[in-house]
């Protein structure tokens, strides 16, 4: 049972005493400072429950700003890979899907809606041009009605 929470909350720092603790019979001089090793431990590669000590560190203040600003550093690295990872996705799949088109045999409704599509667009298009002409013809024309 203790196996399993300890799996559910990684390391614990309470010895449950002999319960799924295996015993060593090596000399003390082995096992110095450690605490014996558990099943569920060793399957995670741990031996220790516990960390290392603590070093408290004068120059921490430093090392700290030092370490925020490496981290920043990462973070907008990390971005930039991950903008230009998008950005090549999308180049790559657009020529992918540009190729494929040339050696599938499409399908003949999707080809006459493409046609339609183009015709549509093409119509559109001039249309815009049209109105764009007859907008400028008609602020002339009220250009010159205001001067007279």
């Amino acid at each position: 049972m203790y196996s399993r929470l300890r799996k559910h909350f990684g390391r614990v720092n309470v010895d449950f005493g002999q319960t799924g603790v295996r015993e060593s019979r090596l000399s003390s001089k082995t096992n110095d400072g450690q605490r014996k090793v558990a099943w569920g431990m060793r399957k995670d590669g741990r031996l220790t429950s516990s960390p290392g000590p603590v070093v408290i560190n004068k120059d921490a203040n430093t090392e700290n700003t030092e370490e925020q600003r490496l981290i920043r550093q990462l973070q907008s690295a990390t971005e930039e890979r991950n903008e230009l990872r998008d950005l090549l996705t999308y180049v790559t799949e657009r020529y992918r899907n540009n190729r494929a088109s040339r050696y599938i045999r499409s399908n003949p409704f999707y080809e006459k809606l493409k046609i339609k599509e183009r015709e549509v667009m093409s119509l559109l298009h001039n249309l815009e041009m049209r109105n764009i002409e007859h907008c400028e013809k008609f602020q002339e024309l009220q250009k010159e009605i205001n001067f007279y």
